[in-house]
């Protein structure tokens, strides 16, 4: 096999922003490179890849291939190449006598399955006059397959990720960029592998920010929890010794990489199919990061010792300015598009089908960093409307907002209030509604995005990707749009390319007036707890205060939130607390006296617990201690189920 080489594709804008070079590929020219990626020389590699040097020039002018992954077009063809660890880099300007430019260092996402770095032209953030570097590292079994084992420990793709960013510190200043000032930046699964080198070793004080679109640490898509599971798949379906991993592996290395992509998506498709539409938009549906541990059996030091869980809860994440957000609606494409009939035919046919089984499996996807409680389901019934005489096209909208409550507000909530306690972070959601749907195309092939989208004015996931970036194919010819720009959209994409390069530059936000839109500096507010400020991304973006604030409480379990009179809607007679730790209910003591509708029999005789829980930290509220128990025969334990396979 051939050594796996670093493509630079540099792209030169002049002072006035007018190109300096052309070619086929935009604004780039050739220049020269000493480093690659080399991999051990057998048919398929599935190690760590380690740095060697190149000799003489490296044509820079072409894209280089993506890695190996399903094609898009439908077939059963496979598109890539394994020689396929590229990185992009794109400046505004060569160096000159100051510091540099900020440099994001770009991370696609596509569930650790998908993308390449090519489909993202940098033109926008360029002419914010900023230092672009986009990444490629491999894909699914070939980047990810773990064992649990020396033989095969996982996290290769993310191993690929740490020497390009190597690469960067080492090597940006020649290209005007500040290797002091580094950002990683990264949508969906390339959002949490930004926020897990932030938190490796590898990395440390390698960054000074990050920024995660849509994606975190504690997204459910960002870490398999079943590698042995998910390995043992692969190699039973490509006929490999299951029971001995040494076997395993050699086996695995002598495939063709085509047979191993194949089976790669027979994987996503039972994955998807696992519980339909709720496990194909919520599961990692292939292999992904694992948690290795603090040995790997080789005596190398892993990427990944502890869980992204208990990092946040024991503030084992560095003290860098993070900003991260949200889609409006993540989820409302998909559900209202190819997932409706699914959808309704589960709440005209399922018994209580949202109470008994769609809340526990979506309450199961949040990592409970708080405080190890859990709402019973039935507190639901006030989120869902069911004790009102609401539609099926109202019903159906509050199941995608609970997708994307669970999936994606509630990862990015607790993720930046923790963050929050150590650094600057902000939160943003992007709600402007532009006239094309972007995320089909930077995303296909993931399900969220399927191609059978709502074209009813639902946001979709990934939509935000066009207001950054210009569009490329998957082998990186520009996808062209029919009609003029709309000048709306164009000044949307101003907004949010601004804030990203006034963060890069400073590690704080700032919004525009609605006067004469020039960007004031500092006034928008770092996250609180307190308050909850976020800023909403629109043709007239504002500061606003408390996010989500009911929802949140009840996703993330603040049972005081629900108590107040913000939260009317969600005032469902009790709100009841599952304690997973010690199996008992505690009841939340709520001002509405209809208790016979959401809980029949019930007598006067329980024991009612005004516990307040102190969202700001670990320790009970001090002015209130007093925890009883309910009658577990009147309110029996709702289990909490596992989710499978991944």
């Amino acid at each position: 096999m051939t050594d796996t080489r670093v493509s630079l594709a540099i792209a030169i804008l002049t002072k006035d922003f007018t190109p300096f070079a052309e070619s086929d590929l935009g604004n780039h020219r050739q220049v020269e490179t000493d480093f690659s990626l080399s991999d051990y020389n057998r048919k398929i590699n599935l190690q760590r890849a380690s740095p060697v040097h190149l000799e003489g020039e490296y044509n820079a002018t072409t894209w280089g291939p993506p890695c190996p992954q399903p094609s898009y077009d439908g077939t059963k063809r496979i598109i890539g190449s394994e020689d396929c660890l590229f990185l992009n880099v794109f400046t505004p300007s060569l160096p000159d006598t100051s510091d540099g430019y900020p440099v994001l260092i770009w991370i696609h996402g596509g569930g650790f399955r998908r993308g390449a770095a090519c489909q993202y032209e940098m033109r926008h953030l360029i002419k914010k006059r900023m230092v672009v570097v986009s990444i490629q590292y491999r894909l699914g079994t070939l980047g990810f397959l773990s064992t649990g084992t020396p033989e095969m420990p996982g996290n290769n793709g993310m191993f690929d990720m740490i020497l390009a960013i190597d690469w960067v510190k080492d090597y940006i200043h020649f290209f005007g960029g500040n290797p002091k000032k580094i950002i990683a930046f990264g949508h969906g699964t390339g959002a949490s592998s930004a926020m897990m080198l932030s938190l490796s070793k590898f990395c440390e004080n390698s960054f000074s920010g990050l920024i995660a679109m849509s994606g975190s640490i504690l997204s459910h898509f960002a870490v398999d929890k079943n590698p042995s599971e998910t390995a043992r798949y692969i190699a039973r379906k490509n006929g490999c010794p299951t029971s001995d991993t040494r076997k395993m592996v050699y086996c695995l290395r002598e495939l063709p990489v085509e047979e191993l992509i194949r089976v790669d998506s027979e994987l996503q498709n039972i994955r998807a199919a696992a519980r339909g539409f709720v496990s194909s938009l919520s599961n990692l549906l292939g292999s992904g990061p694992v948690v290795e541990g603090s040995d790997d059996g080789r005596s190398l030091p892993n990427f990944m010792t502890e869980s992204p869980e208990d990092s946040l809860k024991l503030g084992n994440f560095p003290s860098i300015p993070l900003l991260t957000g949200v889609m409006n609606d993540e989820t409302g494409g998909a559900v209202f598009g190819q997932y409706r009939d699914e959808v309704q035919n589960k709440l005209n046919t399922v018994s209580d089908y949202l109470t008994n089984d769609f809340v526990p499996y979506l309450q199961g996807t949040i990592p409970n960093i708080r405080n190890g409680s859990r709402f019973v389901p039935q507190a639901f019934r006030g989120y869902f409307n069911i004790l009102g005489s609401d539609s099926t096209q109202n019903t159906i909208g509050r199941v995608a907002e609970a997708l994307a409550d669970s999936l994606y507000n509630a990862p990015a909530f607790l993720t930046v209030d923790r963050w929050s306690k150590r650094a600057n972070a902000f939160l943003y959601t992007f709600d402007h509604k532009g006239k094309r749907n972007y995320g089909k195309d930077f995303l296909a092939g993931l399900p969220i995005v399927d191609a059978k989208q709502s074209s009813n004015g639902n946001l979709n996931h990934g939509d935000d990707l066009g207001f950054i970036f210009n569009r490329n194919t998957i082998t990186g010819e520009k996808v062209s749009d029919s009609g003029e720009p709309d000048e709306v959209d164009e000044n949307v994409t101003e907004i949010f390319t601004d804030m990203i390069a006034n963060f890069a530059r400073s590690g704080t936000l700032s919004v525009p007036t609605t006067n004469d839109s020039a960007w004031m500096p500092d006034i928008i507010p770092k996250f609180s707890d307190k308050t909850n400020p976020f800023i909403s991304i629109t043709t007239d973006p504002k500061s606003m205060n408390n996010f989500r604030y009911c929802e949140m409480g009840l996703w993330t379990v603040v049972p005081e939130r629900l108590q107040s009179p913000m939260c009317s809607l969600y005032k469902a007679p009790l709100q009841l607390i599952e304690q997973g730790a010690k199996e008992t209910v505690s009841v939340i003591q709520e001002p509405i006296n209809t208790m016979n509708e959401l809980v029949p029999d019930f007598k006067s005789g329980l024991n009612i617990a005004n516990k307040s829980i102190n969202q700001n930290t670990e320790e009970p509220n001090k002015e209130d201690t007093t925890q009883h128990k309910t009658n577990s025969k009147l309110l029996p334990k709702v289990p909490i189920p596992q989710i499978p396979f991944g």
